[in-house]
């Protein structure tokens, strides 16, 4: 297999992206996890008894 500037480039292209989305996904469980109960709740989420972030029963 030779690797090319273009195939380089393009492995470092998806890993920046991923690594983009992960942060994203990061921030936001961080910011909703400081919704109040109720609001969770407003926007079909639940806070199980060990403070996680359900949605239909399952993680986010």
């Amino acid at each position: 297999m030779t690797l090319t500037l273009g195939s380089i480039g393009a492995a470092m292209s998806g890993l920046a992206m991923r690594s983009t989305a992960a942060f994203e996904r990061r921030r936001v469980r961080r910011r909703i996890s400081r919704f109040s109960d109720r609001r969770l709740r407003d926007i079909g989420l639940e806070r199980d008894w060990d403070g996680s972030i359900l949605r239909n029963g399952r993680g986010i």
